[in-house]
């Protein structure tokens, strides 16, 4: 299992790293919106939908909702946040429900009983988990984008270095010296060793890249922002294992072999891209 989702790994990252730096804005967008409609896919099975119909109504409700995202953002924009009050809502629409995420993780043995036998609940938190998130990186992407058209890819590359950071340094760690369950009820795998050896893992990033721009003045807010995310992350994680253990489901799809479904891949990057792009409209980029 563990070779296969190396080699899984090999080649999904360069693939996608390719498509953020590579690809015009366009058909960045549209590979975006794939990947994320598979993700709706899948979120129709943790509302208990299963046939192909029900299905496809939902994943096909969540892509035009990609779309008004697409034809609301401005053609050229600096900083994300300062340039569109739609977006700017839907970017802290999605910070304010991964704050109340983290609340219903939390409480995970309570507050299912508010939400787990609602589909229109479910349906609701899973507009929440994409569309905003959808919203931020494709936002990031176009950051600056007719000065250069790297800046946002270079700013996107470094959100999924955080997160992958996490997730590396997690694994990691936790596998050999987990000891500490972190949330047992949710998902019994997550210890708090490997929780910190993702943030450790995060905090070297950040200092890799700090030390490669000369250690400039925002230096600790980036410390701050990446702690910050980190939890996020960690987060994003728990609360699709949430989802999945109330729907009954080991995986959310299978779309890739040894790493289950697309949301599988993207749970931490949802929690954390709103957030990310936020932070790049204050700090005036990284």
């Amino acid at each position: 299992m563990f070779k296969q989702r190396v080699i899984t790994a090999l080649v999904l990252a360069p693939l996608a790293l390719g498509a953020v730096f590579y690809l015009p804005p366009v058909g960045f967008a549209i590979f975006l919106a794939t990947a994320f409609s598979v993700a709706a896919w899948e979120w129709a099975g943790f509302c208990g939908w299963h046939t192909l119909s029900s299905k496809t109504a939902f994943t096909t409700l969540i892509a035009v909702l990609y779309g008004v995202v697409y034809l609301a953002t401005p053609a050229a924009l600096h900083w994300p946040v300062q340039s569109n009050y739609t977006v700017e809502a839907l970017l802290w629409l999605g910070v304010i429900w991964w704050l109340v995420a983290v609340l219903l993780v939390l409480s995970f043995r309570k507050s299912q009983q508010l939400w787990a036998q609602s589909r229109l609940i479910k349906i609701f938190m899973g507009v929440l988990t994409l569309v905003p998130s959808f919203t931020a990186i494709w936002l990031v992407r176009q950051v600056n984008y007719e000065q250069s058209s790297f800046t946002g890819a270079w700013l996107i590359c470094l959100m999924l270095g955080l997160v992958w950071a996490a997730d590396i340094g997690g694994y990691v760690i936790g596998k050999p010296f987990g000891k500490h369950k972190l949330m047992p009820d949710v998902s019994p795998g997550k210890t708090l060793e490997g929780f910190a050896g993702g943030l450790v893992f995060v905090l070297l990033l950040v200092t890799a890249v700090a030390a490669s721009q000369q250690w400039p003045e925002q230096t600790m807010l980036w410390f701050g922002a990446a702690v910050i995310l980190t939890i996020l992350s960690v987060f994003g994680d728990l609360s699709e294992s949430m989802f999945k253990r109330v729907a009954g489901l080991k995986d959310s799809g299978s779309i890739f072999p040894g790493h289950g479904g697309m949301l599988d891949r993207i749970d931490s990057l949802t929690a954390t891209a709103p957030l990310f792009a936020i932070f790049v409209a204050l700090f005036g980029g990284f």
